[in-house]
């Protein structure tokens, strides 16, 4: 039996991922930057590698065969902890303490994520972090009890100096599903106390509307919060993607004016320039980018009609 060569090239492996993805070696030569002889060529090689045929291709069409099917899996298993390592060796070894702060909504959400990550690529660092809501967080960061922050922001507000938008929330009204709101009724508002960026965009946008509303329950956090709504005491307003399956957006028919979004911002001391809060940033940016993507591609897999 013929002994097979080393299967991991990561060249060909990304660009069996593009053929496989664009279904076109020229598109794939243009997403790589490649010729599409090179392109080709990797193809070619990885295939004689491993003794089999899979990629199809015609003039009209390029598809997988059952074989390329398979090895795609692999391919982009493989691919995936290739970007991890580069990741993880390519920033300097840190050995120390970071103080995070966290926002409410995030930390009950993705928080493990993050520190997940973060553990894994620096695995002799220890956190040190506090959550509480957004206004609380700010103050802890401008004494210095932490030295980087997920918070929350407004595009009507100026940004902070260090502040960086990792990505936009879409607000929505939720409530209890025994909960029935009619669209003349008074809104049962559930909200955090003032000061509140949240609560203030809710009232402003029921304000708006003409839209009139009661304070059925206010708490100086996000447990009592959702608390409150759970035990259908109203409504409240959250970013869509932090919804607990408990509690269910409000249906149209009750009338409830459009929130608009919140961005969710990382913001760290001007003063500070430390590579441990670099490398917090950079892990936040990845995992807000891996939620974009999951949710478009969540909203592409949707049916339409």
């Amino acid at each position: 039996m013929r002994q097979q060569g080393n299967l991991i090239d990561t060249d060909e492996l990304r660009t069996f991922d593009a053929v496989a993805t664009k279904r076109s070696f020229s598109l794939a030569a243009v997403e790589l930057g490649a010729s599409q002889s090179t392109v080709s060529q990797r193809i070619a090689r990885l295939e004689k590698r491993l003794n089999r045929t899979l990629v199809r291709r015609t003039t009209r069409m390029v598809s997988l065969t059952p074989d390329g099917e398979a090895m795609l899996i692999y391919a982009r298993s493989i691919l995936a902890i290739s970007h991890e390592a580069r990741l993880r060796f390519a920033r300097p070894g840190l050995k120390g303490v970071l103080k995070v702060g966290i926002e409410d909504e995030f930390a009950r959400t993705r928080l493990p994520e993050v520190l997940g990550i973060f553990r894994a690529q620096f695995p002799d660092f220890g956190l040190r972090f506090v959550t509480g809501r957004n206004e609380h967080l700010h103050d802890v960061l401008r004494s210095h009890e932490v030295d980087v922050i997920l918070g929350k922001s407004h595009s009507d507000l100026a940004s902070e100096p260090g502040e960086a938008t990792l990505w936009h929330e879409q607000l929505v009204w939720i409530g209890h599903t025994s909960l029935q709101l009619g669209s003349s009724d008074p809104v049962p508002l559930v909200s955090y106390l003032k000061p509140s960026l949240t609560r203030g965009l809710a009232e402003k946008a029921l304000l708006a509307s003409d839209r009139p509303w009661v304070d059925a329950a206010e708490c100086s956090n996000l447990l009592g919060v959702l608390a409150a709504a759970r035990a259908g005491l109203g409504v409240m307003a959250i970013g869509k993607s932090f919804r607990k399956t408990t509690l269910a957006e409000i249906p149209e028919e009750a009338g409830l004016p459009t929130l608009g979004k919140l961005a969710y911002v990382v913001e760290s001391n001007a003063v500070s320039s430390d590579s441990a809060v670099g490398a917090f940033r950079a892990v936040l940016s990845e995992v807000a980018k891996r939620s974009a993507d999951k949710e478009h591609h969540d909203a592409a897999a949707l049916p339409l009609g």
